[in-house]
């Protein structure tokens, strides 16, 4: 990354400028983010300029479009346009960032962009894929896991002196209900 001396108007490589305030404090913010972010931060805040410009990015811009990239990666989950939360971790925004690099080596991104937009839903694409995949994955374990047995129920004797056998509990129901043979035509013979 190249950057411009605010004073004598200098420009030169980012290593030349590390006694500037805001340039310190967007390397100790590009440092802190997690995993592989931090190298691939500085590509991805090249980005935000037009390609072939003389203007560069300014230290002050850098660290708002970190600061920002930095409270997107550290939400614990993340929806894009109404659509599903689902869990965030930096491997989506990291991955997310070469996807867009790559698209933008392809010419196929607009430059300069204006703001974290685009990247955002390719990592909530990620995001999403990776919480189907995870879902179909523990429907496979279960279909696979033994049953568990069912816990089995406790006796009680007292219920247990009223449970009947079914046989014994429809045989003369007929005379415990106090029906008689023939009426209503409840005995199968139309009543003959």
């Amino acid at each position: 990354m190249k950057a411009t001396c605010p004073h004598c108007g200098t420009y030169g490589p980012v290593e030349i400028f590390l006694t500037d305030g805001d340039a310190k404090s967007v390397q100790l913010a590009v440092a802190a983010l997690p995993g592989e972010l931090p190298r691939l931060t500085w590509s991805y805040l090249g980005l935000f300029r037009k390609p072939g410009s003389s203007r560069v990015l300014t230290w002050e811009r850098a660290g708002r479009i970190v600061a920002e990239l930095a409270a997107l990666v550290a939400e614990p989950d993340t929806q894009w346009k109404g659509g599903r939360v689902v869990q965030n971790r930096p491997e989506f925004w990291a991955q997310a960032i070469k996807l867009v690099l790559d698209r933008d080596a392809q010419g196929k991104l607009e430059r300069p962009l204006d703001g974290h937009n685009y990247l955002r839903a390719v990592a909530y694409e990620l995001a999403e894929k990776a919480w189907y995949q995870g879902n179909v994955r523990r429907e496979e374990e279960a279909k696979h896991r033994p049953q568990e047995p069912q816990p089995q129920r406790r006796r009680d004797p007292e219920r247990d002196e009223h449970i009947v056998p079914l046989a014994e509990g429809l045989r003369d129901w007929r005379k415990r209900l106090g029906v008689t043979k023939g009426a209503g035509g409840d005995d199968g013979e139309n009543g003959r």
